[in-house]
Parts: C-alpha cells; sequence; structure tokens
C-alpha cells in the first residue's frame, strides 16, 4: 500500500513539472486542426543591404524567393514585409537606386515595406518615385510604411502609417516605424527637416485604431531598430492597444525573443541577420471560436534554397551590369581588414588632393577585402555610401582639439598631431558625412568648404588600380 501511495505521489509530482514547462501559449486539447479555425503564417526580411543574387554560400533575394515558394506550397500565402535598409549597399543595387531589388520584392508580393536609415542615404526622392505611379521609372506593389516620419512637421504624403491585408478570413494590421532617434545615422544633408518622432505612443493609437476601427484579427509592428525599451513598451499596451509581434531591423542580429502581455499571451520579438542571412518567420494560430492563442517564431537560412524562378529571371536582365561589377581593379595577398581599408583610404585621399590631413569615419569602412582579386562590386561594398570629398582649411587649436576628442570614431591620415602650431592653418580633406554632422561642424567654423563632388570610393577604385596590382 505504501509502495503505491509512493507511486502516485511520485506521478503527481511528474504532472506538476510538466505544466511548470509547457509552452506559455498552448494549442487547445484536441485533434490538431479540428480545433483551430486558421492560421496565418508571416515571413521578414531587413537589412538585406543590396543582396539581390547569390554568389556562392551567399545568399540574394533569389535565394529568399527559393524559401518563400517551398514556404508557400506547404502553408498557403504569407504575410510579407521588408523592415529597412533593403535597397543601399550593392554596386546592382546602387547604380539603379535600388530599382533591382524593388522588383524582386514585387516578384515575391511583398505587402508592406518599412523605410529604414540607409533608404536616405541616395537622398529620400529616390524612393519617394517608387510610389509616385508612374510605371516608368518603377513602382512598388506594396505600401511604404513611415507612422513617425515627418518633414518640416508633415507627414510624407507618399507613405502610410499602417497597411491592411487579408489572410484565410483573418485581417493583419501592419504599423511601419522607424527608430527613435535614428537621424543621427544618416549624413545631415540627407536628413535636414525630417523628425523621427517617439513611435510608443504613435503605435498604441494605431493599434487601437486597427483593431476598434478596422477589427483587425493580428497587429504587428514592424521598426527599423531593435529597442529594448520600445518592445518593452509595446508589450505592456492595454488591451485595446495590443500589439501581437515586433519585428525589427537596424543592429543586423539574429533576435528572438517573446514578451508576456498582461492576458499572459506571449508577443515575439524577432530580427534576421543582414543580407539575407535568415529570414523570420512567425505561425499565428486560432482556436475554434476565431481567438489568436499563439505566436511562434523561427528563423531560415535562404542559403539553403534553391533561387526561385521569377527573381532568378530578374537576375539575368541584369546580366551586363552584374558583369560589370565583376571587373577586377587589384589584387591583394592578404587580407585588407576594416582598420588597413581606413588607413589606405585616408591616405589616397591626401595624396589626391595635396592635403595635410584626409578623414573618414570608421563606420563608413563597412566591410574587409579578401585575398585575391578586388573587384568593383567588393568596393561598393567596402564602401556603400555615395560619400563625396569636401575640401577645407582647419585652424590648428581645432585640428587639435578634434584629434583629441574623436579620434577614436576616425581614420585620420598620417600627421604628427603631437607637433600642431595651434596658429596655423592647414588643409583637410573630408567626406561630407563628416563635415555636415553636427557633433563635428563646429571643428570647421570660420572657413569657407569646397565641394569636389568625388566620391569616396571612386577614389579608391583609382588607388587601387594604380598600388594593387
Amino acid at each position: 500500500m505504501r509502495k503505491n501511495n509512493l507511486i502516485i505521489l511520485f506521478l503527481f509530482l511528474l504532472f506538476l513539472l510538466t505544466a511548470c514547462v509547457t509552452d506559455p501559449n498552448p494549442a487547445p486539447v484536441g485533434n490538431g486542426d479540428t480545433d483551430m479555425s486558421g492560421s496565418v503564417y508571416l515571413l521578414a526580411i531587413n537589412d538585406t543591404h543590396g543582396a539581390f543574387y547569390s554568389e556562392g554560400n551567399y545568399p540574394g533575394l533569389d535565394r529568399v524567393a527559393g524559401l518563400l515558394e517551398e514556404l508557400e506550397e506547404k502553408n498557403g500565402k504569407y504575410v510579407k514585409i521588408a523592415v529597412g535598409d533593403i535597397f543601399q549597399g550593392s554596386y546592382i543595387s546602387n547604380i539603379h537606386y535600388g530599382l533591382p531589388l524593388l522588383r524582386a520584392l514585387n516578384a515575391m508580393e511583398f505587402d508592406a515595406f518599412v523605410i529604414g536609415n540607409h533608404e536616405f542615404d541616395w537622398g529620400l526622392d529616390k524612393i519617394a518615385r517608387y510610389a509616385d505611379g508612374d510605371p516608368e521609372n518603377g513602382e512598388a506593389d506594396f505600401p511604404f510604411l513611415a507612422a513617425n516620419i515627418v518633414c518640416e512637421g508633415k507627414k510624407l504624403d507618399w507613405t502610410e502609417d499602417y497597411v491592411i491585408v487579408e489572410r484565410e478570413g483573418f485581417k493583419i494590421g501592419i504599423i511601419g516605424v522607424i527608430g527613435y532617434g535614428l537621424e543621427s545615422s544618416i549624413a545631415a544633408d540627407k536628413v535636414e527637416g525630417y523628425a523621427f518622432l517617439d513611435p510608443v505612443p504613435i503605435v498604441r493609437d494605431l493599434a487601437a485604431e486597427l483593431r476598434s476601427e478596422h477589427s483587425c484579427d493580428i497587429v504587428i509592428v514592424a521598426n527599423h531598430d531593435y529597442s529594448l525599451n520600445f518592445y518593452l513598451n509595446v508589450a505592456a499596451f492595454p488591451e485595446e492597444s495590443y500589439v501581437d509581434a515586433v519585428i525589427c531591423g537596424h543592429t543586423h542580429q539574429l533576435v528572438n525573443k517573446k514578451e508576456m502581455r498582461e492576458d499572459e499571451f506571449f508577443m515575439p520579438v524577432i530580427q534576421s541577420d543582414d543580407k539575407n542571412e535568415t529570414a523570420g518567420e512567425i505561425a499565428f494560430k486560432f482556436n475554434k471560436e476565431g481567438k489568436l492563442y499563439s505566436a511562434t517564431a523561427r528563423h531560415y537560412e535562404p542559403s539553403r534554397y534553391q533561387a526561385g524562378a521569377a527573381v532568378a529571371a530578374l537576375v539575368e536582365e541584369y546580366a551586363s551590369d552584374i558583369a560589370a561589377g565583376e571587373r577586377v581593379v587589384g589584387y591583394t595577398p592578404e587580407i585588407l581588414y576594416k582598420p588597413r581599408i581606413g588607413e589606405e583610404m585616408v591616405f589616397a585621399m591626401a595624396s589626391k588632393y595635396q592635403a595635410d590631413v584626409a578623414i573618414i569615419n570608421t563606420g563608413g569602412v563597412r566591410e574587409i577585402l579578401a585575398r585575391g582579386p578586388i573587384r568593383v562590386k567588393d568596393v561598393y561594398e567596402v564602401f556603400p555610401f555615395d560619400n563625396a570629398v569636401i575640401l577645407t582649411d582647419i585652424g590648428g587649436w581645432q585640428l587639435k582639439e578634434l584629434y583629441d576628442e574623436q579620434k577614436q570614431f576616425l581614420y585620420l591620415s598620417e600627421f604628427d598631431f603631437d607637433d600642431i602650431d595651434e596658429y596655423e592653418t592647414y588643409r583637410v580633406a573630408i567626406i561630407d558625412y563628416v563635415y555636415n554632422q553636427s557633433y563635428y561642424r563646429d571643428y570647421f567654423t570660420g572657413f569657407e568648404p569646397e565641394e569636389t563632388h568625388d566620391l569616396m570610393r571612386d577614389i579608391f577604385i583609382e588607388f587601387l588600380e594604380e598600388f594593387y596590382q
């Protein structure tokens, strides 16, 4: 009898232990789909940075299209969101201002595109033309979302706050915002007049609108930023403003988390790696009463999938431009890491303009150069931004302050900064991104700049052709 009591106690403790580790959003008990009214699947990408076509194991949007083909064959049509920084960053995309990637997103039938900070790099007008109603210059089949971006205090008339799509009889509201304060990540002249408002109260109000006025079954926030403060605030919204998932971008890190709302629903928070290394999926499940009861996230690696047919055909259309990007401009017998590239870049600038000092920012060097041939496309990936060189003078005391206070953020050409004459004037070659930023601008007061219109990237190609053969 005592033995039977021990067995019963053991089974009871085992039951309690199992209950403690059960999924926080459990499926209803029953025979699978018979207790469900349906499912909605979502796929999100972020920070593609111009990765249009695949090369070796590095996936382009052609592989993302192949992944989508397999997933949609299995699960039905997905909700598809691009969460910013999609266009800028590669040779093929930069020379066409993102048009090849726009056409690829159209081919995959994306539902929404959130404006990121790098959509400003060419001037936001280059992106706005894809929503101007003129198919001759390219036209997006999806809305651009920018709920918290204003220019001179006014909303952008070619963007939307949100979009509503339908899948499997359910209505899905998608709100798009950019991170609070990300203006500082953009060249000052490209973001002049713009402001990125605090997205938290905006999202709270829009989520309530989507639920009360549009009866959305799912509300999603796509934020081009990854901010703990943001998603914790969103998870704490009251019932009338519930958000069911937060999709992030900007920081290029893999994220798959959950935050519990007050109703004990666990809200997924996801972000994918940059350049299509991963793509994020969320599966939303509804019970037989049509109530959302779980949202489960995972990531896929597009490099493991074959190219999708429609986007592969698009890649073929750009074959001649892709070949131009393969032109070899130099050769390196060793890996050139970012600091070495930065040093070479400022040397090339100082030499070309006979400047006393040349300056670029450390963040402007985005990739390394591998051993072997250096192609045009490689240089575009190292220097994806259209940074032009400005020539200006600087007082010796200002140059000394700049060096002492900012050197950790800059590459500066070789110069004896310990022997600066504070009363002397020095000639500087500097990229416009640094010169125009508010936290560098005061070092250059009192002197008139000269714009060369020479792109840093083109100067580096000339340098490679001369010294890296």
